[in-house]
């Protein structure tokens, strides 16, 4: 028997989209504006990146709904990423040792970001059958056997995973689509089950 629990928050949330805008907004602003004071062979580089910042900057605060939104997102992410390498490869050819780390820094970022994000907006769930609990991925774990637990309850919208070694786990359902006594008592029986498998020090 396999029970998929869908739990309330998403894999991505619309803060983090943000907060990765924001910091490439302020990164393209402040080099553009030391490269158009400082560096007289490409001013006009500096000062075009000094716009782009200020405008990624300005369109996140002012459109942020629009910009966090999935296809918008990803555009404006490769786009970020384009920049970011164009200044990562022009630091190390001119070996500029701060911006070195900080571009390379926000390439990473941005190429992790593009991974994670590309579930952004799908619901989390709890998956509970025969082998275990399975966590969201947002959890600290993503498995727990039935032997580590000593009960699973879900009760009044919320689910309550309680471990041996004094771990809680507690998610809020978002839908209660799931029969909830058949759920407990099915929960109780894998429990009731699992205790033959625990170490002995465990009982």
């Amino acid at each position: 028997m396999v029970f998929e629990l869908l739990v309330t928050g998403t894999k991505v949330k619309p803060q983090q989209l943000t907060a990765l805008h924001l910091f490439c907004g302020l990164a393209f602003l402040g080099t553009g504006a030391i490269i158009y004071v400082y560096n007289f062979e490409i001013t006009y580089w500096g000062l075009a990146l000094l716009i782009g910042g200020l405008a990624l900057i300005t369109t996140t605060i002012v459109k942020n709904k629009w910009i966090t939104g999935r296809k918008v997102n990803k555009i404006f992410r490769f786009i970020e990423l384009a920049v970011a390498l164009g200044i990562a490869a022009l630091s190390f050819s001119e070996q500029w040792k701060f911006p070195i780390v900080i571009f390379t820094v926000l390439v990473a970022a941005i190429v992790f970001s593009l991974y994670w994000e590309r579930d952004a907006g799908q619901k989390l769930q709890v998956r509970v059958d025969d082998s275990g609990v399975h966590l969201p991925v947002t959890a600290r774990r993503r498995f727990i056997a039935w032997k580590e637990i000593d009960q699973v309850m879900l009760r009044y919208g919320v689910l309550s995973i309680d471990c041996l070694d004094n771990k809680l786990f507690q998610f809020d359902v978002s839908a209660a689509t799931t029969p909830v006594q058949q759920f407990n008592e099915y929960c109780a029986e894998r429990v009731a089950a699992a205790v033959a498998d625990r170490p002995a020090n465990d009982w």
